[in-house]
């Protein structure tokens, strides 16, 4: 994440996510209960002449459960302190029986936010936490509060955005914006869940309002991408487009990228005489090693970049930093790059109007080669995003701004291409030989998780693997190609040892051999056969080639089907051939889309249950055995 440019004021405001739900797979699902409502949720923007603008909050939240207790009972309200401030109107619990508990003064107190502790040079964020005394399930939680801005975020930018999660229940939930009357307000939303409510604006101002009320429950399963994607989500903004972002952080970011010596001298000894795309690689690799990347929230530290020059001295940045940096060094050789704001939620479509919170992230545009790069990333090629930057709503800053998508990962050759060939004794132990090659978002997963591991650490590391899979016997050796060079596919030699296939005898059972880590990206979609909100998955291209030697005088006492299946989603397939004394397994998976819809749901619940039944699939093999 990173920080942003300052010359002129601007505002915006991050909209309440009453609850936030992961899209991982490897998190497991939310209770299916309800631990908390709110009664109450009133946000009221009020833009003054001036340019400055208060926000007015008014909460009212019911902990049904202790675990709604635990959650709620300490309330936390992040804002910049450099040019905003916080005060606390009314705080108090309301007992069931209507016995008001004040929170008392030693109960609200003001801290640094995470990110300043980690970074000041880069935000000035602070925390003011509010604790309720006396909670019970059942009581409720009172909370009037305003924060005063003295400007806007961006420049002339003013927006409120509310999304509501739907696990949990909301009685009221309003959102309001002023302003003078001179300015313009557009509101939209996502869905048909919220509607506009006419409101009496006062003297010389306009004024929108969206309401509404969520009553039904849900719970988003497993695999389901970002609220923001399909949830109830309503904006109100003084911008129609969203080139009026990208100019007005044009306003903050050109005093940061302005050239000086140092800059100068920097970007060409880094290029060393390199020039066009050959100097972009060398700029951008260099900045990958050289320049520490950390993670700041925008909400609490406000859009305004460091110079570019301080940036090179410190050698750390967020990624606001950095792509100004970047920007500025490739600028140096005449290289035209501009920065491009995104967020890196599961996200894929722009929100329904425009809100800049709506990003959190910045990578570079090099316009001349059409390239996306994100500094921050330690193990991204020039050619490939990392997998939480691809596909997204990117918008493109700099003299010609756009709203676009960044590039989806490139399927035209498998992501990860694996060629075993394996050789089984009598005995059950298995020699195993595989090759494999990794591309994209697949060759970075594996470079960062071997981060800076060598030698006997390295082999250690892997070893711990191969037995946390289940695996008995020995990984013998490993050996990469291109391990560093990040713009070429990554390499993996291994050659181990797997024992305790089967027990010997005359017919001897074990489970076919077959790539395993195909079905783990669909295993959150085996459970259910319909959903009525969309799934999230990761676009791959996956091949396995497995060559498997059988003991002599053994043969299969059959061969499982063969499977081929084009779906609306992707398509997957596992081909069994039998040639003397060689078993040939080739495999297929390839799933092009982030998000399926719940219409093309059932197809990809086929897709994870057939990869998923071949991990399982057995293999007999029967000595002296002649098949018919």
């Amino acid at each position: 994440m990173t920080r942003h440019l300052t010359p002129k004021a601007a505002l915006l405001t991050a909209g309440f996510i009453l609850l936030t739900v992961s899209a991982n797979p490897a998190f497991a699902r939310e209770p299916a209960q309800v631990n908390y409502q709110v009664l109450l949720l009133r946000q009221e923007l009020s833009v003054q002449k001036n340019g400055a603008y208060t926000d007015s909050i008014d909460r009212v939240i019911q902990p049904l459960t202790m675990a709604g207790v635990q959650s709620q009972s300490q309330m936390q309200i992040g804002y910049p302190a450099n040019f905003a401030r916080v005060h606390i109107l009314e705080a108090y619990t309301e007992t069931a029986s209507g016995v008001k508990h004040p929170v008392p003064a030693d109960a609200i107190y003001t801290q640094s936010s995470p990110d300043a502790l980690s970074a000041p040079f880069l935000s000035d964020g602070r925390i003011q936490s509010v604790v309720f005394p006396a909670v019970a399930p059942g009581d409720t939680l009172h909370i009037r509060y305003t924060i005063h801005y003295d400007h806007p975020y961006l420049p002339g930018i003013y927006a409120i955005s509310t999304l509501l999660a739907p696990n949990v229940p909301v009685s009221k939930a309003q959102i309001i914006l002023h302003t003078p009357a001179a300015k313009k307000l557009y509101a939209a939303q996502q869905g048909d869940a919220w509607h506009a409510v006419s409101i009496s604006p006062a003297k010389d101002a306009a004024s929108r309002s969206f309401e509404t009320s969520l009553s039904k429950v849900s719970y988003p399963p497993l695999g389901s991408p970002a609220l923001t994607q399909y949830a109830p989500l309503a904006v109100i903004s003084t911008a129609e487009h969203w080139t009026e972002v990208a100019k007005a952080y044009n306003q903050l970011a050109t005093p940061a990228m302005q050239m000086t010596p140092e800059l100068q001298k920097a970007a060409e000894h880094i290029a060393h005489g390199t020039t066009g795309l050959d100097a972009v690689k060398v700029i951008y690799h260099w900045m990958q090693k050289n320049i520490h990347s950390v993670s700041i929230n925008y909400a609490n530290a406000g859009f305004t970049p460091p110079s570019a020059s301080s940036t090179l001295q410190r050698g750390v940045g967020d990624s606001n930093a950095n792509a100004v940096l970047l920007c500025t060094l490739l600028g140096a050789l005449h290289i035209e790059a501009v920065p491009a704001m995104i967020s890196t939620s599961a996200r894929f479509h722009p929100y329904p109007a425009v809100d800049p919170f709506a990003f959190g992230h910045f990578l570079v545009y090099v316009p001349a080669y059409h390239l996306f790069l994100d500094p921050t990333s330690r193990y991204a090629g020039i050619h490939s995003l990392p997998l939480e930057d691809a596909g997204r709503p990117v918008l493109i800053t700099g003299k010609n701004p756009r709203m676009t998508q960044t590039p989806l990962p490139d399927l035209s050759l498998p992501l990860i291409d694996k060629h075993s060939q394996l050789r089984l004794s009598a005995s059950g132990t298995m020699h195993d030989q595989t090759v494999e090659i990794r591309r994209g978002y697949a060759a970075q997963d594996i470079r960062s998780a071997l981060m800076g591991s060598k030698g006997r650490m390295l082999m250690k590391g892997l070893r711990n693997g191969f037995y946390e899979q289940g695996d008995l016997g020995q990984l013998e050796s490993i050996a990469f190609q291109n391990r560093k060079k990040l713009d070429q596919p990554l390499g993996l030699k291994t050659s181990a040892v797997k024992n305790g296939l089967f027990i010997p005898g005359h017919s001897v059972a074990m489970i076919l051999p077959t790539d395993t880590s195909m079905a783990k990206p669909l295993q959150a979609f085996t459970a259910e056969s319909v959903r009525t909100t969309p799934s999230l998955i990761n676009p791959s291209y996956t091949q396995s080639d497995i060559s498997l030697k059988l003991p002599q005088g053994y043969q299969p006492a059959y061969l499982p089907k063969n499977i081929d299946v084009q779906t609306s989603v992707g398509s997957y397939s596992i081909h069994y051939a039998l040639s003397g004394q060689t078993l040939k397994i080739d495999q297929r998976l390839k799933l092009p889309e982030f998000v399926i819809s719940a219409k093309d749901y059932p197809a990809l619940h086929q897709l994870a249950i057939l990869s998923s039944n071949s991990t399982r699939e057995g293999l007999l093999l029967v000595k002296g055995f002649t098949k018919r």
